[in-house]
């Protein structure tokens, strides 16, 4: 089960707000609680994130969701992937699809640069990025178009970098490094994803059935990490996952290899083009599970470092603060804390 950052939650429903939607109608239509996306060390499945789009896509008939100064008619998106669908390369299907957008909107320019190296950069410029003051938007469009892309060559797509036009974010940063697995460049003059041209130079693989299923349950391969339900790293967490003994174990890399019919080394490669790893993969398990252990349960910290496997409670803590920006025990006070606050509340 992938999950996503209470930040993007929050902003989507405060995007639904500024619109006139019922965020706790909302919230209620996702399992969610304004608790849950204002308190932010939660996060929610993927699955929740993606519902949200979606009803705020569709209640208020716009797929830029209330970010922009005019909205983008539902079912334009589906509309351009269907028409770049047949191209003969990626870099044709961009090239199309950016030419596409720019006769139906003028509230998202987008441009295809070429760059030094061999790079061609997709950059996307907000007309009025005061509607967007948390960024959400500029990370949602660049996060579809991203996997979008990886979609169609049928693999995580390399990049070579990302570029953002704001400052580093503190909290979600973390983030990032599973949404754009690449270098980042902050403050830079366009937000941006930036290709080795020579990887766009591949046929599209995707067929229009597949586009049609794909579409079907749009948002949510935007939202998922990884990006197919079809990946190796998904095949290997849901192969880890259903056990979910403790103290948690992990198979040896060889026989997860045996198990997804592959060789080790094979494996590895596959996992690194879609920019995992099974050290990632063990990790994000362990975040999860510690996550909802610390919010639901009363282990104390070094019980909790052991059921997740490390072998020491300095380990896990370190781990954790990389997670969330806070120690384990921190974290548990903040949420009980924030709990506490806001239920007292008249």
């Amino acid at each position: 089960m992938s999950t996503s950052s209470s930040h993007y939650f929050r902003e989507a429903i405060r995007g639904a707000e500024r619109c006139g939607l019922d965020s706790e109608r909302l919230l209620a239509e996702i399992g969610a609680t304004r608790i849950q996306i204002e308190d932010p060390t939660w996060r929610g499945k993927s699955e929740q994130l993606a519902r949200l789009v979606q009803l705020v896509w569709l209640a208020l008939g716009d797929e830029f969701m209330g970010f922009t100064e005019r909205r983008c008619k539902a079912g334009t998106f589906a509309m351009i992937v269907h028409g770049i669908i047949n191209e003969n390369s990626l870099e044709r299907a961009l090239t199309k699809a950016v030419l596409f957008y720019d006769l139906v909107t003028d509230d998202i320019k987008m441009r295809l640069e070429p760059g030094s190296k061999n790079t061609l950069a997709l950059n996307m410029v907000l007309a009025r990025p005061e509607l967007d003051p948390a960024q959400y938007m500029h990370e949602f469009w660049l996060s579809v178009w991203y996997r979008l892309i990886s979609w169609l060559a049928g693999s995580l797509a390399p990049l070579e970098k990302v570029t953002f036009s704001y400052d580093r974010p503190v909290v979600r940063i973390e983030e990032f490094k599973y949404m754009f697995p690449a270098e980042y460049e902050f403050n830079a003059p366009v937000t941006s994803l930036v290709f080795h041209r020579d990887f766009l130079q591949n046929p599209i693989v995707r067929s229009k059935h597949e586009l049609k299923s794909f579409l079907s349950v749009a948002p949510h391969g935007f939202m998922s990490i990884p990006t197919d339900v079809f990946s190796y790293s998904r095949q290997i967490r849901n192969l880890i996952l259903p056990d979910r003994r403790l103290p948690l174990e992990f198979p040896e890399f060889e026989e997860v290899a045996a198990l997804v019919g592959m060789g080790a080394q094979s494996l590895r490669r596959k996992l690194r083009q879609e920019g995992s790893s099974y050290r990632g993969i063990m990790e994000n398990i362990r975040r999860d599970i510690a996550i909802e252990k610390l919010v639901r349960g009363n282990n104390t910290v070094a019980d909790l470092a052991e059921l997740l496997g490390y072998s020491e409670t300095r380990a896990f803590t370190r781990a954790f603060r990389q997670w969330t920006g806070m120690s384990p025990a921190r974290y548990r006070d903040h949420f009980r804390s924030h709990v506490s606050q806001i239920t007292v509340r008249p």
